[in-house]
C-alpha cells in the first residue's frame, strides 16, 4: 500500500523508476500498471510544458535502455494473466502516451491477452488499445483487430460518446475496415444520444465514418447539419473544416442556411482560420458547387505566394482546383507557385495544372 501511494504521489519519472528498483521483489501487477500510467502522464505533462517540443527518439531510447524500466517490462510479462481488461488496455495506452515502443513481443503478449479477455473489454478499453496501436505503429493481425472491434460494438450500448468517437477515429488510424453492420449499429447508438454529442465529437464521428468508407444514414447527416446550424458557435474552425470535408466526401450538400453561416464566418473572420482549415473549407465549398467568393480564394492564394514555405503542395493544388471549379482566374504568381510545388504530377494534378484560364 505504501508503494502504491508512493507511486501515485511521485513527481517525476526518475522518482518512480527509483521506487521500482528498490521494490523489485514486491512489485505486483497493480504497482506495475500504476507505475506505467503515472510515468506516461508525467511525460505527457513535461511535453506540454515545453509547448509540445520534445526529443521523442532520445527520450524513448533512454527509457528503453534503463534497467529499471526493464524491471517493469519483465513484471508485465511474468504477471500478464493477472491484468484485467482495464489494466491491459491501460498498459498499451501508457506505452503509446510515453511514445515508447516496448518491442513487438511484449505488444503481441498484451494484445493477445486483450483478445482472450473477450467481452470483458469495454468499448473504451478497445478504443484505447486501437489508439495505442496507431501511435506505436504496431499492426496486429486483421483477425485480432476484427475480434477486438466486435467486442467494442457488442458493448456499445453502455459506452459514452467520447469513447465511441475515439474508437472510430482510432479505427481510421489503424487501417481497420469494420463491417457495415457494425457501423450501422454505432450510428444508431450515436443518434440515440445525439443531444449529448459535443461539436468536436460530432465532427470526429462524422469524418471517421466517411473515412472508414461508410456513408452515414440520412438521419445522421441531417442531425449534423442541424447541430451546426443551431450551435454554430460551439464548433471550432477546425470542426467546421472537418465537417465540410465529411459532407463533401459523403457527396451530401449541407443546407443553404448552414452554408450561409459558414460563408459569413469566412468573410468576416478570414484571419482567424489556420491555413489548413481555410484551404479545406474553400476547397470543399467549391467541390460542392458553392461559390466561396473570389476574394477569399485570392486572399488564400496571396497568403501562399507571400509565405511559400508554409503551404503544402496539396494545399496549393486544392486552391487552384477551387479556382477551376468556380471559373475564377488566379494570379500568374500563384499558378507558378503551384507548378513549383507540384513538380511531380499525377493524372489529377496534371489535369488541373494544364487548365487554361
Amino acid at each position: 500500500k505504501n508503494l502504491q501511494n508512493g507511486i501515485k504521489g511521485a513527481g517525476s519519472v526518475e522518482e518512480i523508476l527509483e521506487m521500482v528498483a528498490e521494490s523489485e521483489d514486491f512489485l505486483d501487477h497493480i504497482h506495475t500498471c500504476t507505475a506505467m500510467y503515472k510515468m506516461a502522464k508525467l511525460m505527457q505533462g513535461e511535453r506540454r510544458s515545453r509547448g509540445g517540443q520534445n526529443g521523442r527518439d532520445g527520450e524513448s531510447r533512454a527509457l528503453l535502455e534503463d534497467p529499471r524500466f526493464l524491471i517493469l517490462k519483465k513484471s508485465i510479462e511474468s504477471q500478464i494473466n493477472k491484468f484485467d481488461s482495464w489494466a491491459t488496455a491501460n498498459l498499451l495506452y501508457s506505452f503509446a502516451l510515453m511514445r515508447c515502443n516496448p518491442g513487438f513481443s511484449l505488444l503481441d503478449l498484451l494484445t493477445g491477452h486483450a483478445v482472450s479477455l473477450g467481452s470483458l473489454l469495454s468499448t473504451v478499453d478497445v478504443s484505447n488499445a486501437f489508439w495505442a496501436f496507431s501511435q506505436l505503429k504496431y499492426k496486429p493481425h486483421p483477425d485480432v483487430l476484427h475480434n477486438l472491434w466486435e467486442v467494442a460494438v457488442l458493448n456499445i450500448s453502455v459506452a459514452d460518446i467520447r469513447s465511441i468517437a475515439g474508437l472510430l477515429e482510432s479505427a481510421v488510424k489503424t487501417g481497420h475496415k469494420p463491417s457495415k453492420p457494425s457501423l450501422v449499429t454505432i450510428s444508431e447508438r450515436i443518434l440515440d444520444s445525439w443531444d449529448s454529442v459535443s461539436a468536436r465529437e460530432a465532427a470526429t464521428v462524422f469524418i471517421s465514418f466517411v473515412r472508414l468508407g461508410f456513408v452515414p444514414p440520412p438521419e445522421l447527416l441531417d442531425a449534423v447539419d442541424s447541430k451546426m446550424q443551431d450551435n454554430f458557435g460551439e464548433f471550432s474552425n477546425r470542426d467546421v473544416a472537418i465537417c465540410l470535408s465529411a459532407f463533401r466526401l459523403a457527396k451530401h450538400k449541407p443546407g443553404e442556411r448552414l452554408l450561409a453561416v459558414i460563408l459569413r464566418k469566412v468573410n468576416t473572420s478570414f484571419e482567424d482560420f489556420k491555413d489548413r482549415d481555410i484551404v479545406q473549407i474553400l476547397y470543399s465549398l467549391a467541390k460542392m458547387n458553392v461559390d466561396p467568393g473570389v476574394k477569399n480564394l485570392d486572399r488564400c492564394a496571396n497568403m501562399m505566394v507571400c509565405y511559400p514555405k508554409t503551404c503544402t503542395a496539396e494545399g496549393s493544388l486544392r486552391i487552384l482546383e477551387a479556382y477551376v471549379n468556380t471559373g475564377y482566374e488566379p494570379a500568374e504568381e500563384f499558378i507558378a507557385l503551384v507548378k513549383q510545388k507540384n513538380k511531380k504530377t499525377n493524372a489529377r494534378s496534371g489535369q488541373i495544372l494544364r487548365h487554361k484560364f
